[in-house]
Formats: C-alpha cells, structure tokens, sequence
C-alpha cells in the first residue's frame, strides 16, 4: 500500500514489515520458548449432524447437499443419507450422538490462503490509523484528514515522554483530487514546509514525536519533533545514512518526514523509546486475539505468506503453550541453502506445515508501486512504480532482469512450491517470464506454483498463466475497497478492463483462490466471497464527503467478472486448500479428511438471501478437528 508522500520507492505490500525486521532480534528466544512439550489437542467429538443443509464440496462438487455428516476422533467418517452415515458408524462400532442443526448451513472450514500473522500482531498496542473497521469488514463512514486529527488528537496527552505510534494509515482512501489534464492528485503527507494544513504531519502532533506506518507496513511518516530525534539518534544513524544526509536539513529536504522499506525505516524504529518497543513484543495476547478472529470468522486455516526463522519460532513457541484453535501453514522466506523441499503430511498439518517459499517482485497499486508497464494516472515519482529484482545499475527495467531470472532458477532448484507477490501488470509480466524460463517445459501445476494479488491482468497473461501452470490468488479487497480510487484516479480505464479479473481465470480453467492478506485488509473469508460476487465499489463518497454504506449505490467494477456463489465459496475453501497444498486433509469434508466446518446461521449459497450480506452472515460455530473452537454464543 505504500507512500503517497514525495516519493514511491516502497517495494513491497504486507508481506514483509520493517518494523519486525528490526525489533525481531529483540526478542527473549529462551522465554518464548515456554513449555518444554504442546499441549495436547482434544479428542474429537463422535457425532452426526443432521437436520439442516450441508454441503461437503467433496472432489470440488458444489452443487450437492447431503442430509447428514458423521464425525469421530477429529475426522470425517462419511456424508450422505442419514441412515447410510449411522450404517457407517454402526459398521465402526462408533459411540454417537446426534446433532441437529435446526436449519442452519453446515459448510467446510473457510481457508485465508495469504496472511500475516506474527508481523500483523506486532504493532497491535499502535493506534490502528486505518479506514477499515475490522469488526464490521466496512470502510468507517468518514476518512479524511479530521478523522486522523481525532484520534490522533485523543493521545496527545498520554505519556509525554512516549511517541506517538500509529499503524494502518492509508492516504490513497483519502479524498482525492481530479484533473481534466495532467495527473490526478492523491492526499500526501509530508511535515512542516509551506503547504496547507491537510497532509501537514506537524499539525497532527508538533510538541511530541509521531510516526505512523502505512497500510502496507513499508512507509512511515514523521513528524520533525520524530525527524530531529531520529537525526540526532547515534546509535541509530549509520554511516551510510550520515552519507546521504549530512545535515539535518539535507534529511528534512529530501524526505520531508516520509521514510521508506527497511533501510529508511531503520533509524526511526531505533529511535523510539525502549519500553515501547518493549511493549510491542508482547506478541502472544495479540496473536491469541488473531486466533480467536479467525475462529469468530469461520476460518480453520490460515496460510502464513512469508515466515522468516524467528517469527516461526514465535508460532512455535505460542502452540506450546496455548490451545491451537486453527491450522497454520505457511511459505519460508527464500534464502540460499535453505532447506529442500518436504512433502506435506497430515501429520504435520494438524497445527504447522511448510507449504512453500516466498518471493517479492514490486510493490502496491494502491500504494503506488506495483510496476506497470504504463504511468500511474496520478502523481506520483518514479511514475511506473518499482520493481524489486533489478539488474545493477537498471532501477527502471523495461524487459525481465537477469537477476529476477536467476532468483528464480535457484528458488525453483529448492525444489519448494513459490508463490511470488506481484501487484502491478509489467510485474507480472516478468515474472511469468521468469516462471517459463525456470520451469523449462514442466507445467507449473506440478507444484502449484503461485502468484499473489495477480492484480492487473490482460486475457492475453492470463492465456499465458494457463499455458504455464501458474495459480493466481486474488487479493478481492483491491474491488471492494480501492476499486472506486483505481477507477477514478489511479488507473482510471484500466481499472475496469484489468483489475482482478477472476471469473476470465476461471473461463480458462485456472484454480483461484481469494485472500484478504491481513492485515492490509481484515481476515474475513465471507466478505472476500461478498466482494468477489458483487463486485461492489464500497470507496465511493457522497456530497458530504462520506464513504457511501448503501451497496443500492455503489458501482460495480466490470460486472463481467463477477463469481457466482459457488464458484466465490470454492475459492475460500477447496481451491484456497489445493493451493496451500492443504487439500489431502481438509477444504472439503471428504471421507478421512480432518472434521474441520463451520456452522452458519444463513446459507451463502441461498440465491434468495441478498448477496451484499454475505460478510454478515452469522458464525454460530467453528470446529477444528472434530472440536468446537468458537461458538456465537459462548463469545
């Protein structure tokens, strides 16, 4: 998600935070390490669920409806007729009970198939700055500059000698400015200097440091009480900062408070005061909210999109100590000599599994630097965005750089699955270049190789994803939330034509997944179906300048592409599970899979409940291997 300051050079989404890459080390190891042994899980319950509607989505099939399901000892035993489900329990010599479901709609497990665990609970104590109200998965009515006045303002008088830190912060939902010529115009931030007060950061805080991260958790803004600690911070300054800025004024003129990726953000996170950085290592009371949101939101797995050593160990370290109420897989970070690939088995994907290895190539639409091969039709420096692999001395490729082309070749010959973020459509470009030169005739499916958001898309790439094998995951909220700014003033007519064209994937007989990539957007399986079959424009505003609830009034972008109910359900569920690698064990309650469902109030397939509430949809239970991990009215 990016800058919209002065310059775009952040090169990444939420997939990796800069933020934990300095205070990782940080961390006591020895305390996380905690227990010497996992708590055991529980035994699953033996029941048969009956008198309601379930769909098992056995081999893909999301059409058929059974009347009963039977479960023993964590896993499914068999679908189908009530009295061929008791035969099979009988034939067993299994003990049950009988559960009704009183009409409600009984489904498998949702799936997140790209997240960010760790990382997402680190500034969990920050004001969350955002424009996403994470409880109702809706943009807050109003989000503007006086909306960051108000809360930021409520905390300036806390501690005085603490900064103030804030998170989420998200200048492209924003009010923005059209042009009939020339370039559009984005809310940017920026400190002091002589333009007004919107976007002027000493105006939100002048007397105390402030600093705010973005969105996508790679820029972050400053106001100058922040900028001259950070300055005059030696044991945060390094040679090569001094180098580039040798004085105090040459740092205020060429950054104006806006700081990018882990080498600018560095100095700053350095710079804040000890107990709270303290403070935000405390990570397990906020993973054990996440957990419990996933719970809450049906979700049995999550799949973890880039987990370096350390944040593993923290993952570890929390399952042996608390109750695993979700599944969690995840792909490694690449490094040189890392480990070979090893298959996934159930056994290991009771809690924690590698499913494969993770790539970046550019950044964020939204925060204007995914790489395109045409100009941003807003302001913003470079104008096509960055991308991240470059050649030496080539910071603006115009064909695929040999380095990207070696990164792959070597990540390939792991011999693990990859799944490579790229945003914008050039990026996309290279990397299926990349993709095809790597795999050297082999199909892709082989591994279920990956691109994440897979944003921009012509039919011509996505002919050339089916060709090579190539499985996109869709990050659905670029529609829902950002659609109306893309539309308007980011990408204008390409939006429409190329934004996250999933049912045209679909035409082509590609698997797809949908993804919230939280925390960019919040963890919500059913609202990434709602936004994936309605299409809905949720950023447009009215005359008052207000974010429009009403979906009666929100455009549709391109309506050709939105998914039917069954084929959205089928990608938050037994393709989101092919693609984690998942699907042997669970995204379907097939016959031996793990009894990992979810219980619904209303059913989301019900073409006659509106499909503008599907996100509203009640989760009245979620069960993990046989065992009710949430339950609406036990909270």
């Amino acid at each position: 998600m990016g800058s919209n300051g002065n310059g775009h050079n952040c090169t990444h989404c939420g997939c990796e935070n800069p933020v934990w890459n300095a205070l990782k080390h940080k961390l006591d190891l020895t305390t996380l390490a905690g227990k010497a042994n996992a708590l055991a899980e529980p035994d699953g319950e033996s029941l048969i669920f009956t008198d309601g509607k379930i769909y098992p989505l056995k081999n893909g099939n999301m059409h058929e409806q059974v009347e009963a399901l039977g479960i023993h000892r964590g896993d499914v035993i068999a679908s189908g007729t009530l009295a061929d489900v008791k035969a099979r329990m009988d034939t067993q010599g299994i003990q049950y009970k009988t559960r009704s479901l009183a009409g409600k709609t009984l489904l498998p497990g949702l799936i997140e198939p790209h997240i960010h665990i760790v990382q997402s609970c680190l500034m969990d104590s920050w004001l969350d700055l955002g424009p996403i109200d994470k409880e109702t998965q809706r943009l807050r009515q109003s989000y503007d500059w006086a909306y960051l006045q108000g809360i930021i303002g409520d905390c300036k008088h806390t501690d005085p000698e603490n900064w103030v830190l804030g998170h989420m912060v998200d200048p492209a939902l924003m009010p923005f400015t059209l042009s009939a010529e020339g370039k559009n115009h984005l809310t940017t931030f920026r400190c002091a200097g002589d333009s007004s007060e919107i976007g002027n950061l000493d105006s939100l805080v002048k007397d105390r440091p402030l600093l705010m991260m973005s969105a996508s958790m790679h820029t972050a803004y400053l106001n100058t009480a922040a900028c001259t600690i950070v300055y005059r911070n030696e044991s945060a300054a390094n040679q090569e900062f001094l180098t580039e800025y040798p004085t105090f004024q040459v740092f205020m003129d060429k950054t104006q408070g806006v700081l990018q990726e882990e080498k600018g953000i560095l100095p700053a996170i350095l710079s804040i005061p000890i107990k709270q950085i303290l403070h935000s290592l405390k990570l397990f009371g906020p993973m054990q909210n996440y957990f419990h949101q996933a719970s809450k939101r049906g979700v049995t797995l999550l799949y973890d999109a880039m987990v370096d050593p350390i944040s593993k160990l923290v993952l570890e370290a929390y399952g042996l100590t608390h109750p695993r109420n979700v599944r969690i897989g995840y792909a490694a970070t690449y490094k040189k000599g890392m480990p070979s690939y090893t298959a996934v088995t159930k056994e290991a994907a009771r809690y924690f599994y590698q499913g494969g290895v993770k790539l970046i190539s550019d950044g964020s639409n939204q925060g204007l630097t995914g790489y395109q091969n045409t100009p941003y039709c807003c302001e913003t420096t470079p104008e096509l965005g960055n991308f991240n692999v470059c050649d030496k001395d080539v910071p603006q490729p115009e064909t695929m750089p040999d380095a990207y082309k070696e990164l792959l070749v070597d990540a390939m010959a792991t011999g693990w699955p990859l799944m490579i973020h790229a945003n914008g459509d050039r990026a996309i470009d290279f990397t299926l270049d990349a993709y095809k030169n790597a795999l050297d005739n082999r199909s892709g499916l082989e591994k279920r190789h990956r691109i994440e958001h897979c944003s921009l898309l012509t039919e011509e790439t996505v002919k050339r994803l089916q060709h090579l094998g190539i499985s996109p995951s869709f990050l659905i909220g670029h529609v829902g939330y950002w659609g109306y700014v893309f539309d308007k003033a980011i990408f204008e007519d390409k939006a429409s034509d190329m934004l996250d064209l999933c049912k045209l994937a679909l035409d082509y007989r590609l698997r797809i997944s949908l993804h919230s990539d939280c925390t960019v957007t919040p963890l919500g399986p059913l609202r990434s179906m709602e936004q994936a079959v309605t299409r809905k424009m949720e950023g447009i505003r009215d005359t008052l300048g207000n974010f429009i609830d009403d979906p009666r009034q929100q455009p549709v972008l391109n309506e050709g592409q939105c998914l039917t109910r069954q084929e959205a359900l089928k990608a938050i569920t037994y393709d989101a599970a092919w693609q984690c690698h998942a699907d042997g064990f669970t995204g379907s309650l097939q016959d031996g899979n793990f009894a990992d469902f979810v219980i619904l109030a209303q059913d989301p397939l019900d073409e006659t409940f509106p499909a503008t509430g599907i996100r509203g949809i009640e989760v009245c239970e979620t069960w993990k291997g046989g065992y009710k991990v949430y339950s609406s009215t036990e909270g």
